[in-house]
């Protein structure tokens, strides 16, 4: 249980049974079309859903406390009426005095619920205020019989309220289980923070690696002083330390694993780290590249070194112009990768920092780069001696899929239904596909019975020639059992199936664990397969540590095949902790934007986090608006330093650099801040600091002192370490008490104003709270 789910079972109290009328309760057989007269009733030998239920309850001795009948409100063949119609003759009936299926109720304790429309988005929105309002203890929710759609959508409702839902198969009501007791999310807090790369809090979870650990994550902020002080230890030779107090490699590495991010330090790295690529290449590339594009591109790398020089993207275009054509070196190919020129362009913008996150598809030509760079990376060995294996850095691109297979509709004999089903789940996909950071594969995994092999095998042949080439990977597993009883066991086998293939850590892992996102499509197959996948689906997103998306299948009111999304509750099985904790960690760090699109994949008992995130993000970055007052701007700017002072006080880089971007040219124009640093000696040395961060020009400065070291005499040499914390701290006092004085008398305070340092605070311990339960 999570603190996402805070359970309300009341003790002593009988669970309510919760019932989804369906054709079975009509006397209708399976997938029946034809309309036949209505018999609630049924017989000894041609027992209802309802009776079957009533009957394993009553073996078992449990008591109910009512029944909630769920019922749609629009026209289904055969019946010719609404089921909810039908739902209030059996609510009459079992209030009688001759009762129904051999039970009766106070009309007190028999509830109707109406749904729209038969699917798990519409139930869940029906009865989230209902089970809000009855408060039940627990729920027995019948399974096998009417629309698996409303029944999910119970279980969503019931996971959002924190009611406890039970599984009741009508077929078998002894063998009743709950999905959140299918699903362990123990032991995977791990996963999340090492494919994340959230180095610091992996060294506080995992305390016999925990000197690896600060190294790796000292290497993320490009600072090598840890490594530089080290002696080897087990697992890290002198060799490999010696690599990890290089610092252009140091650069590289910070850049990679945050690329995805979308931060502002993320976004001058990408500069700094394109600003070297193109002047420093390897020998072998500089060796396919003539002077004269060399040239071009180091005179390219000399104008974007120039802290004052604005327009890099426009630098690159007229760079690009020069070379015709483009050399293909991996270095050089950068400046002709038009996709790249404008990523690099948007980075740039202050506005990137205010973008909502989103969609952060990477250049091509910046793929192949990152892909080089990993396969010498020490990190993926350095991992696997801690008996571990990474994961790529930028992911692989790939989603996994799962759906089950049920029968051939006797009404659609050529499975017209189940071939359009087949193209709307690879759209749906395809569509989640295009929104990671590279491109990938549809990873599509059909669960079959033995009566429904043949029919998911020509699902697959279908899909694949529905895909475009090479962008899909498809399979049948099972057979699997549609046993009543048997959720658990499909579960695990299941499970075992995914994790056949061994991770490598690497870009072009074939293995599932390595996808980005899991998708789940429910509503086709056996109820108990669909559970059973329901719970393996929750279960490999924590193990695989990756968002987990839901869609059903229905039909728009023109009969056509549609997927629609069903919403995020299921996180709150196990990852809405995990995103969470992870999510604490970067406002700790004030990695504020990588928060807010953390929390934007969790279910919406994290809404109010993310709102909080992204608040705090705004504040941090936001603009000044053009009639805004010195006297505001100034006010603005000593709250923002305050909390870079609190926060970021033992980082002096990420605080020097952090403290600059959110000054200007947010708050003050350039022209403004040129002003502000004339006159004001802390805001000039707090800029000079940040010029020197490896966010921004410390390797610019190192090759002009090399290259130009008669330029550079009287001047203080840079330095591979980071200033003294105090150093830092001191410059940030000095900037708060210097934009004090730019204020009117009667405006200037004398203590500190804390209200951004209130607001993360406090955001920091709803986090806490939230991810409390994570392990």
């Amino acid at each position: 249980m999570t603190s996402t789910t805070k359970r309300t079972e009341k003790a002593d109290v009988a669970p309510l049974l919760i019932h989804p009328i369906g054709g079975g309760d009509l006397g209708y057989p399976p997938m029946a079309t034809s309309p036949a007269p209505i018999d609630f009733h049924g017989t000894p030998d041609d027992r209802r859903p309802l009776r079957k239920i009533f009957d394993g309850i009553a073996e078992t001795g449990t008591d109910m406390s009512g029944l909630l009948i769920v019922a749609t409100t629009n026209i289904h063949a055969p019946s010719g009426q609404p089921f909810v119609e039908h739902a209030q003759v059996m609510k009459e009936l079992l209030c009688s005095a001759k009762g129904l299926c051999g039970r009766r109720f106070p009309e007190a304790q028999v509830h109707i619920v109406q749904v729209d429309e038969p699917t798990a988005r519409h139930s869940l929105e029906a009865l989230k205020p209902v089970l809000a309002a009855l408060m039940p203890g627990e729920c027995l929710l019948t399974s096998g019989s009417g629309s698996y759609a409303l029944g999910a959508g119970v279980v969503l409702a019931g996971i959002e309220t924190g009611v406890p839902i039970t599984m009741l198969p009508v077929d078998e009501p002894s063998a009743a289980y709950r999905l959140r007791d299918l699903i362990d999310p123990h032991d995977t807090l791990r996963n999340w923070l090492l494919r994340h790369r959230f180095w610091d809090e992996l060294a506080a979870v995992d305390p016999p690696n925990a000197a690896l650990w600060r190294l790796l994550a000292a290497r993320q902020r490009a600072d090598i002083s840890l490594a530089e002080t080290t002696t080897p230890f087990a697992g890290l030779n002198q060799g490999r330390l010696n690599k990890l107090t290089e610092l252009w490699p140091t650069v590289q590495a910070a850049f990679f694993e945050r690329l995805a991010r979308g931060e502002a330090i993320d976004h001058s790295l990408l500069r700094a780290w394109f600003t070297q690529r193109i002047s420093k290449p390897s020998r072998k590339e500089a060796a396919t590249v003539p002077v004269s594009a060399q040239r071009a591109l180091e005179d390219l790398a000399r104008d974007l070194s120039d802290p004052e020089k604005r327009g890099g993207a426009t630098l690159i275009k007229e760079t690009r112009r020069r070379l015709s054509p483009v050399p293909q070196a991996r270095h050089a190919a950068l400046v002709g990768d038009t996709e790249f020129i404008d990523f690099f362009e948007r980075s740039a913008s202050h506005e990137a920092h205010l973008a909502p996150p989103g969609a952060r598809r990477l250049p091509g030509s910046l793929l192949a780069n990152a892909d080089q760079w990993e396969k010498g990376d020490l990190v993926p060995g350095l991992v696997e001696q801690c008996g571990m294996t990474t994961w790529p850095v930028l992911g692989t691109g790939d989603v996994l899929v799962l759906m089950c297979v049920g029968m051939v509709p006797t009404n659609d004999p050529n499975d017209k239904g189940g071939h359009a089903a087949v193209r709307q789940v690879i759209d749906w996909a395809s569509r989640r596909r295009g929104a990671l950071a590279r491109p990938g594969r549809i990873r599509l995994r059909l669960l079959a019975s033995h009566e429904t092999m043949e029919r998911a095998r020509s699902w697959v042949t279908l899909a694949r020639s529905t895909a475009p080439a090479g962008s899909l990977d498809a399979a049948v597993l099972g057979p699997f059992s549609t046993e009543p009883g048997d959720a658990a066991d499909i579960n695990t086998a299941l499970l075992a199936e995914l994790a056949k293939a061994s991770p490598t850590g690497m870009y072009g892992s074939t293995s599932l664990r390595d996808v980005d996102e899991v998708l789940l499509v429910i509503n086709s197959g056996k109820p108990v397969t669909v559970n059973g996948m329901v719970a393996a689906g929750v279960q490999w997103s924590l193990n695989a540590a990756c968002p987990l998306r839901v869609a059903e299948l229905g039909r728009d009111r023109a009969l056509r095949t549609v997927v629609n999304e069903a919403g995020l509750t299921l996180c709150r099985l196990g990852l809405d902790a995990r995103l969470a904790r992870l999510a604490s960690s970067a406002v700790r760090r004030l990695d504020t934007r990588t928060a807010w699109q953390l929390l934007a994949n969790g279910s919406p008992a994290l809404a109010a986090a993310r709102d909080a995130a992204a608040r705090l993000h705004h504040d941090l970055y936001s603009h000044a608006k053009p009639a805004a007052s010195m006297n505001t701007r100034c006010e603005v700017a000593c709250r923002r330093l305050e909390l870079i002072a609190h926060v970021l006080a033992d980082e002096p880089w990420p605080a020097s650099y952090t403290a600059v971007e959110v000054l200007r040219p947010g708050l003050f124009d350039w022209d403004m801040w040129k002003a502000l640093r004339e006159r004001s000696a802390p805001l000039r040395r707090l800029n000079a600091y940040r010029n020197e961060t490896p966010y921004a020009h410390l390797l610019d400065r190192l090759r002009e002192e090399r290259t130009e070291q008669a330029d550079h005499r009287g001047k203080r040499p840079p330095s591979k370490r980071p200033p003294a914390q105090q150093v830092v701290l001191e410059e940030l006092r000095g900037c708060v008490d210097a934009l004090q004085q730019l204020r009117p008398q009667r405006d200037r305070q004398r203590e500190p104003d804390r209200l951004l340092v209130t607001r993360y605070t406090r955001l920091c311990e709803q986090l806490e709270e939230l991810g409390e339960d994570a392990r």
